[in-house]
């Protein structure tokens, strides 16, 4: 349930790090310190304490909640607890500290409406090497054929750069697409390759690429999938005639001899027959982040090329 929790908050954009002091107090688990909560409204500077207490048969006792209020350090915390906490807990509390306390009830109301809302995606666990998509995503591709594309902007640091370290943020999966594509490759002198390539199409910056498998086999996270507007997406034939421009190449030529015996090698064109072309589609998901600042309306923050785009 620990996972679970700390995914929950990596979705509501609770980003976690490490304590300065580490902390045993039975019963209670330091997730981390978190630079702002929501629950604890805008206040920058003040860092949050988050706890977790794990599901037990017995209630939290009034002197284990006494205990951790001795043990724990001044400041504000937040306990999310899976037992019932004492009725008098506010009482309990240090004076010196802010305490936000949710017990097992409001836990699950949390839950609930991030697996309500598409936020927190839970399925039920399937036979090794079936795999859990969100129904209706990825339509147009083989399901077993998802990809997870890597990132590559660091969010901290574009956040950083941009003044927004304030913003709020949750991961999303934006919605994109692969190709495979099989066509014949002709050099100057008429001599013909049968290659295959895959075309990595991007329909939120409208952009198509040449996508190196390096080797990338992370599962897809169970997260929110955000689809394009279907007009950003190219038709087949519209991306076919693109191909050229991607997939054309230059190569070494057959070395030459000069009059003067001087041996030279020339690099030459080969291009692709788009009249050969064959394509098939298969899915692929960008990470993302949705950014939530103050006074502005949420926007989705690209993974890949770091800029932001209007949520659908």
């Amino acid at each position: 349930m620990e996972d679970a929790v700390r995914q929950l908050l990596a979705v509501k954009g609770v980003r976690l790090t490490e304590p300065s002091q580490l902390s045993n107090i039975p019963g209670f688990i330091l997730l981390g310190v978190a630079e702002r909560v929501p629950e604890f409204g805008e206040i920058k500077g003040s860092p949050v304490t988050v706890w977790h207490i794990p599901s037990d048969l017995l209630p939290v006792s009034r002197a284990e909640m006494e205990r951790w209020s001795v043990d724990a350090s001044p400041g504000r915390h937040w306990l999310l607890s899976q037992r019932e906490l004492p009725s008098d807990s506010e009482s309990i509390f240090p004076s010196n500290s802010q305490v936000v306390a949710w017990g097992p009830k409001k836990m699950s109301v949390w839950f609930g409406e991030a697996i309500l809302s598409g936020d927190l995606d839970v399925s039920l666990p399937r036979d090794e090497g079936d795999a859990v998509y969100s129904d209706g995503t990825f339509s147009s591709a083989d399901k077993n054929e998802i990809t997870l594309i890597n990132s590559v902007i660091n969010l901290e640091s574009w956040l950083v750069q941009k003044n927004l370290d304030n913003a709020l943020t949750y991961p999303v999966l934006l919605e994109g697409r692969l190709w495979e594509v099989k066509g014949d490759l002709y050099s100057p002198e008429g001599n013909m390759e049968r290659d295959t390539w895959i075309v990595m199409e991007d329909p939120w910056s409208s952009n198509l690429s040449l996508f190196e498998d390096k080797g990338n086999d992370n599962a897809t996270p169970h997260l929110r999938i955000i689809k394009p507007p279907e007009s950003r997406w190219k038709r087949e034939e519209e991306l076919i005639s693109k191909l050229p421009g991607i997939l054309d190449t230059r190569r070494q030529g057959e070395s030459e001899q000069s009059e003067e015996s001087v041996r030279s090698i020339m690099l030459e064109w080969w291009r692709v027959d788009v009249k050969s072309v064959t394509i098939r589609p298969m899915g692929a998901a960008f990470p993302a982040w949705v950014l939530n600042v103050e006074g502005r309306d949420d926007v989705l923050l690209h993974s890949i090329n770091g800029r932001t785009y209007p949520l659908p």
